[in-house]
């Protein structure tokens, strides 16, 4: 699937959330204070430091009796920002970098932001764990269309959407769509699902588009360019952006000119 050459550009892009995952092989335990110290000299820009665990249950069998038990390992830590709006993830297993804008009217800080912030904090974890190969990393965009109230058809918003049988009652109630693409070039599976947004904005139909550019692969950090790969991505993701939308709900974010 081949990206567009210009992207529209809007003035309130309909983001929820932002990330980039990078995944690797699990590192020794012993490293855990290594990356708390790793966070902390981000202290300024991400003062809030949660606590990440893994739940562990173990089943215990004795004659006709079963018990069980929970136990939870430490995973990592999530270091935030005052606002909350951006994570830093770094923990035994790999690396994530979430920026949030939970009011889909705001302002969106933009790709440049992103990559930029998750790249200074990466360039620390890969120095403190001595990280030299991954084996999954990710794009991925989490979007909320807010459509007027009223009486609406999803297909006049959605290029693609849930579609039920004629002959049937017309009026939907839920649906949950999700569809994984191959893309060639570059190598990636595009995950998009749609669905009716958890939480409501402000009681207007409010409707997901999560669009997740992924590439599961074991590949050595010095094998190739992570952040121009990654670039590729965000413009994938823009291309699957656009396919999946009329021009009805691109002038919701701010468009004038389609």
């Amino acid at each position: 699937m081949a990206s567009q050459p210009t992207d529209p550009s809007y003035s309130r892009p309909p983001v929820r959330e932002a990330l980039i995952d990078i995944q690797i092989d699990e590192l020794s335990e012993e490293l855990l204070p290594k990356l708390k110290e790793c966070g902390t000299e981000f202290g300024s820009l991400y003062p809030e430091i949660r606590t990440q665990y893994r739940g562990k249950i173990s089943m215990k069998f004795s004659n006709a009796d079963m018990t069980s038990e929970q136990n939870k390992q430490l995973l990592g830590y999530i270091f935030q920002s005052s606002d909350e709006n951006r994570w830093v993830q770094m923990r035994l297993d790999g690396f994530t970098f979430n920026l949030l804008k939970p009011d889909p009217m705001a302002a969106w800080p933009g790709w440049q932001v992103l990559r930029d912030e998750a790249r200074r904090a990466w360039d620390k974890y890969v120095m403190v764990t001595n990280t030299v190969e991954l084996k999954r990393f990710a794009v991925r965009y989490i979007n909320q269309i807010v459509i007027p109230a009223g009486e609406i058809k999803l297909l006049d918003y959605f290029t693609e959407p849930p579609r039920i049988p004629e002959g049937l009652p017309q009026a939907l109630k839920h649906f949950f769509s999700r569809i994984e693409v191959v893309n060639p070039d570059p190598e990636a599976t595009i995950i998009i699902t749609q669905a009716p947004a958890p939480q409501p904005y402000q009681s207007q139909p409010t409707f997901t588009l999560d669009i997740d550019v992924i590439r599961e692969q074991r590949m050595l950090l010095d094998s190739f360019d992570l952040w121009s790969t990654l670039d590729r991505f965000r413009e994938l993701k823009n291309t699957v952006f656009e396919a999946s939308l009329h021009p009805k709900a691109k002038k919701l974010f701010g468009l004038e000119e389609i």
